[in-house]
């Protein structure tokens, strides 16, 4: 099975990772927007945000939820993470027309090498669970990369246990790479599943879908 998390040295950028179109203001799809997080967060999202990393069930499935001791640290946490501009990981807000900010939407360890990326996600609104936005999220993000930049494969991992999490991925068409077994001491032992999908295996499936890209 391939490593998907194999490191490589690159010393340089790529020039057509340089470019204004591979990290946008927003990526609008049918139904949601993918806002970068450079163009900040209004009081209410921070507030949301907030909230988000004291929900224990939450941050047992993601693991990723950013968490402050208060709002008034989580506040500049935010704004230090917004100015940070890192070409090898992105991050974006999920934007819906009714509910507002949702969740976040991210890739990161990007290879420019082996031109593959690895895909964070969570809805931190629960009255939104199940709704279909992850995957929205997930199909307007790579619908973006895979069309305008030179990514070729995506991967993630989510525990073996999270059937929810894989039927979403599988929606938008991952599939099932491997699995490996880990010990974290909070929770003991347990499987991670790894899934990808390919840039000719995604857009033969979704490569139709509407898709804006408004560039910073």
């Amino acid at each position: 099975m391939r490593d998907y998390n194999a490191a490589v040295r690159i010393e340089q950028i790529p020039l057509s990772w340089q470019r204004e179109q591979v990290s946008p203001a927003y990526i609008v799809g049918p139904t949601l927007t993918l806002r970068h997080v450079s163009l900040g967060f209004s009081a209410e999202e921070v507030a949301r945000q907030y909230r988000w990393g004291f929900d224990d069930e939450l941050q047992y499935w993601s693991g990723s939820v950013p968490r402050a001791a208060s709002l008034a640290q989580f506040e500049a946490d935010v704004r230090v993470m917004s100015r940070q501009h890192d070409l090898r990981r992105d991050r974006y807000a999920i934007v819906d027309a009714v509910g507002g900010m949702l969740g976040m939407v991210s890739y990161y360890n990007l290879n420019f090498e082996q031109q593959q990326a690895e895909l964070g996600i969570y809805i931190g609104e629960r009255d939104y669970w199940s709704k279909g936005i992850g995957s929205e999220a997930i199909l307007t993000l790579l619908s973006h990369l895979f069309r305008n930049t030179e990514l070729n494969t995506m991967y993630l991992t989510t525990y073996v246990s999270n059937v929810r999490a894989q039927a979403c991925y599988r929606k938008c068409g991952f599939e099932v790479a491997g699995t490996m077994r880990k010990f974290n001491g909070r929770i003991g032992y347990y499987v991670d599943v790894q899934m990808r999908t390919t840039r000719s295996g995604f857009l033969a499936h979704f490569g139709r879908r509407p898709l804006t890209v408004h560039a910073r």
